[in-house]
Parts: structure tokens; sequence; C-alpha cells
């Protein structure tokens, strides 16, 4: 079956949204995004695909939407089990990753395999927020400190979390 990532960002008091964008602007973040899920497919929600406004290059974009949305080069898929049939003609060995939003992972988040979190060193007043993830079921498996130029404290840090093996 086809893995599945969660990646996201969320600042230290959980906030991952404003106004459907990121309230910050982290370059590291972004580039550790890019280089986490080019060449894998993404499944994302509507708002969070009209947020960024275009297909992202070099993925399989998967919108998840009660709506009828037809736009070249993204795959719609209305419905959990619809999501699911799809999945399963991805090669066994693919990783699927999911980008957001809260609904989205919500939803998704009993299928998670792995967690891509990165955790913005500082508090940003948002709308919305990662629903609840039970630590306890997964181990940390890798976390890195990202510095910016000059700085002595983190920008970020970014968290690789894989579930707990039964």
């Amino acid at each position: 079956m086809t893995a599945i990532s969660f990646v996201w960002a969320e600042d230290l008091d959980g906030w991952i949204g404003k106004d459907n964008t990121l309230p910050w602007h982290v370059p590291a973040d972004m580039r550790h995004f890019k280089q986490v899920t080019t060449g894998h497919p993404i499944i994302m929600g509507r708002r969070t695909y009209e947020s960024i406004g275009r297909p992202l290059p070099h993925r399989e974009n998967i919108v998840l939407t009660h709506r009828s949305l037809a736009v070249p080069g993204i795959t719609v898929v209305h419905d959990l089990p619809g999501l699911k049939h799809y999945l399963d003609q991805l090669p066994a060995d693919e990783t699927a990753c999911v980008i957001g939003g809260a609904g989205v992972f919500s939803t998704l988040l009993p299928m998670a395999t792995d967690l891509e979190r990165t955790v913005i060193n500082g508090h940003y007043h948002g709308d919305t927020k990662m629903p609840p993830v039970d630590y306890s079921r997964w181990h940390l498996a890798d976390r890195q400190a990202v510095t910016a130029d000059g700085d002595t404290q983190p920008t970020c840090w970014f968290e690789h979390w894989q579930l707990n093996v039964k």
C-alpha cells in the first residue's frame, strides 16, 4: 500500500494558517517542503490548492473536494473511497504527501505512516491549527535545527516522525 506522509509547518502554538495562507515567511521551510514533496503525489483540499494558485511542478497534484473543479494539471477526487481507490493504483513503494488543510489532515490522519513537521520558532496568531496528533503512537526518527545566517537561535526545526510498529 502507498505510504501516506503528512507535510506541514506549525508555529510554537500549533497554528498552521491564517487567512488561507502561511502566517510566516521562512525560506528554509519552503526549500524543505520542496525537497520532501518533489517527485511524489501531493494531496490537498480545495482551499489549500486555491491558496497556492497553481499546480506544484514535478508532483502529481490531487485535490480532495466535494465541489466540481476542472483545472489542467490537477486530479480531483471527491471522497475518501475515491482517494483510497486512486492511491491503490499507485506503485506499492510510493509515498503520497498530504499538505493540507486542517480538514484533510483530520480526515486522513488514521492513514498516515510518516509525519514531516516543521516547527517554526515563533508565535504567530492564526485562524487554523493542526488537528491534534497523538504523538504517543509515533516516534521521533530525526530532528534538525535550522538557523538563518548570523542567528544563534533556530529559525525552525525539521522533524520526521514515524508511526510505531505494533
